[in-house]
């Protein structure tokens, strides 16, 4: 009985993700997202993390992980993206960007690690986007 079960959410989860009538997909790593998945804009993608060295910038030590999140952008899909960045003490910080389906650009910092940080946690908001600011801040440039 619980071999029929099993078998039966194993087709269950297979048809899920197709389109009534075509084969089923072939099942992704877990590390990757599903073909599904990156279409639907209600999935959460996660583009991964990207740890900086002192004096580094997202675009040089993770331009994969930011094509990731402008490939998110364009398809209209939520991603998220964790910047791991010294201080110029060197303490560590982690912002936690978010991309919403509509274009909508966020970032949670965590800098508790920082003794020098005037706060320990922070939350950012750039509005809604239609390409990545470079270098991804909501900070205005100017």
């Amino acid at each position: 009985m619980k071999g029929l079960v099993c078998a039966g959410l194993v087709a269950l989860v297979s048809a899920c993700g197709s389109a009534a009538g075509s084969p089923p997909a072939s099942t992704p790593s877990v590390s990757t997202p599903s073909h599904t998945a990156a279409n639907t804009p209600a999935a959460e993608f996660s583009c991964g993390e990207v740890v900086l060295k002192q004096g580094e910038e997202p675009a040089e030590a993770g331009a994969k992980e930011l094509a990731c999140l402008g490939r998110a952008l364009k398809e209209g899909r939520r991603a998220t993206l964790d910047v791991t960045a010294p201080s110029v003490e060197g303490h560590l910080s982690v912002s936690h960007w978010q991309l919403s389906s509509d274009g909508t650009l966020s970032a949670d910092i965590d800098s508790s690690r920082d003794p020098f940080s005037s706060e320990d946690h922070t939350h950012q908001s750039c509005g809604r986007i239609t390409e990545l600011p470079d270098p991804l801040s909501c900070a205005p440039r100017g």
